[in-house]
């Protein structure tokens, strides 16, 4: 049998407190029109705005995508082959939708609307994955506890 390579399961917890808060900080980007730092919080000077602007970028992307990967990428309390299989399909599910939005943005988006949309695709494909798998080993402990 293969030995699929997972992080520890305590590394669960550093993720989420690295993908919550900026999750939350990119989300206040997005209200702001994707400028940078969001200006309602902090306002100041061009060149301060600036460079707060590219690091904020930074923190954001980078954040929400090693947050995700630290996640979706720990093991369970109880890892078998059960929850392999729901890895593994929530994975694919996650890749055909990332996909599908990709090509149907591709096919009617143009110009600065197009380039939003990949900046997002460029970080949908963990957050589906993260999310499709919780809904799935949620599913899966209800299901186990209405047997008991």
């Amino acid at each position: 049998m293969n030995k699929i390579l997972l992080l520890p399961y305590s590394f669960k917890k550093f993720g989420w407190a690295l993908f919550i808060p900026t999750a939350l900080f990119g989300v206040l980007m997005a209200v702001d029109g994707f400028n940078g730092f969001p200006s309602f919080l902090l306002p100041g000077d061009a060149v301060v705005n600036t460079i707060r602007d590219a690091v904020s970028n930074n923190i954001v992307l980078i954040g929400v995508l090693v947050g995700s990967l630290l996640v979706t990428c720990s093991r369970e309390r109880i890892e078998d082959e059960l929850i392999a299989r729901i890895r593994l399909n929530a994975l694919l599910t996650a890749l055909y939708v990332n996909i599908a939005a990709a090509v149907i943005a591709s096919l009617v988006l143009y110009d600065f609307d197009y380039l939003y949309v990949m900046v997002v695709n460029l970080v949908s494909l963990p957050i589906l994955f993260l999310i499709i798998e919780r809904l799935l080993l949620w599913r899966l402990r209800k299901e186990a506890s209405h047997e008991e």
